[in-house]
């Protein structure tokens, strides 16, 4: 099973141009498990959304770097197959890097 991580931690226009590619890899990979990882504040973008399976929020406004730590740890339980990061901050690029990514 292909699983997919899509981090856009911006804004709420980022978020909704980003579920064109939810809808995207759904339509390629029926089965596939897609998780979204986005700032707090935007979450009720995604809710009830049925092709995202899980929605993981960082609060960047209180704690930043902590719940980044926590952030990560979470993600790094699910070993994903990709993740697609769209964006180009190094905070998101430490969450791909850390994200631990099956070895194929």
């Amino acid at each position: 099973m292909n699983s997919f991580l899509i981090i856009q931690t911006a804004f709420i226009g980022d978020v909704i141009l980003a579920t064109s590619l939810v809808e995207t890899i759904r339509k390629t990979l029926p089965d596939a498990q897609i998780d979204f990882v986005l700032r707090k504040g935007n979450e009720s973008l995604l809710e009830g959304n049925p092709n995202i399976r899980n929605v993981f929020v960082w609060n960047k406004q209180e704690k930043k770097y902590a719940n980044l730590s926590g952030l990560i740890r979470e993600v790094r339980k699910n070993k994903y197959d990709t993740v697609l990061n769209l964006q180009r901050f190094a905070s998101t690029g430490f969450i791909t890097w850390r994200s631990k990514l099956q070895k194929k």
